[in-house]
């Protein structure tokens, strides 16, 4: 299954609700500069071809991108994304299963250690 990088409220109240994907994948990306057209986050840029690759094809797991906000709003400790889901850097992958965090790879380097994002994506 592709990524859904815009989801639908009625998707996102799924996560943590009482019917949640069993398979779902959270990736945590910054906002997309609109004078650059880019991810403002050199390290979310680097590990995005990686991740978009493993998260094509018909036996992908889900993966669902919650942009983090521009740089500002990012380096806020009201940010909603690190008050929810307790996150320090972007790039971050947490694996949520019944609407849980059971685990979470880490920035470039845990992200674009194949052996290690190949367990993380079979757990």
């Amino acid at each position: 299954m592709p990524l859904i990088e815009n989801p639908l409220p009625s998707l996102l109240s799924t996560i943590t609700g009482p019917s949640p994907p069993t398979r779902l994948y959270l990736i945590f990306y910054s906002n997309i500069d609109a004078g650059t057209g880019k991810m403002w986050c050199p390290d979310c840029r680097d590990v995005d071809p990686t991740v978009r690759q493993r998260f094509q094809g018909a036996n992908a797991p889900t993966g669902v991108v919650r942009w983090v906000g521009n740089k500002a709003e990012w380096k806020s400790p009201d940010n909603e994304f690190r008050k929810q889901w307790k996150i320090d850097c972007v790039p971050t992958i947490i694996r949520v299963k019944d609407g849980v965090e059971v685990s979470r790879l880490v920035d470039t380097k845990e992200i674009l250690d194949q052996e290690k994002l190949d367990a993380f994506l079979q757990e």
